[in-house]
């Protein structure tokens, strides 16, 4: 193994206990309206998204190092296309939680991509060069655009559902609930 491989591989390893670790943070923000104090929240949400980017730049390391280590774009097999699916879901949270700092949203979108990062495990992770027939731009072009999109219509997807939880009265049994 190289040592850019050996890199790419604790950065990537070191963005999943990061991101462990601002998952905790973010289920700190979650509150009770009797007894909770908002300066904690906000706390716990400024160190959970700052982890998060920090991990985010971890999983960048990885994507990049791996890269120059590979000599072409990772996105050529499954275990490089689900840990950039992972790399996609965090950067759409990131940007979905500028814009409406909802917390709670780490609470999910987090577990997933550590859920996504840990299934690529169980594919084979070596470097290898492309086959002539996938020798094209338009493969990175397909599989990144693809994989930015599933991720950010991910995050999507959960802020949707966050949404019709707060919406609907839960303490009603109806057929909405």
């Amino acid at each position: 193994m190289s040592d850019l491989e050996s890199v790419s591989s604790i950065a990537l390893y070191t963005a999943f206990i990061i991101y462990l670790v601002a998952t905790l943070f973010f289920g700190a923000t979650i509150r009770d309206k009797r007894t909770a104090k908002t300066s904690k929240r906000n706390l716990s949400g400024n160190i959970g998204i700052t982890l998060t980017i920090i991990g985010f730049l971890a999983q960048l390391v990885y994507f990049i190092t791996r890269w120059i280590a590979g000599g072409h774009v990772p996105v050529s097999n499954m275990f490089e296309f689900v840990t950039f699916l992972g790399m996609s879901l965090v950067l759409g949270f990131i940007i979905i939680h500028f814009y409406y700092k909802l917390n709670i949203l780490g609470l999910f979108a987090l577990p997933v991509a550590m859920l996504i990062i840990a299934y690529a495990s169980v594919f084979p992770s070596d470097l290898a060069p492309l086959v002539p027939s996938l020798q094209s731009h338009w493969l990175y072009i397909h599989v990144t655009t693809v994989s930015i999109s599933q991720g950010i219509l991910a995050i999507s997807f959960v802020a949707g559902l966050i949404y019709l939880i707060i919406s609907v009265d839960q303490l009603k049994t109806t057929m909405k609930t």
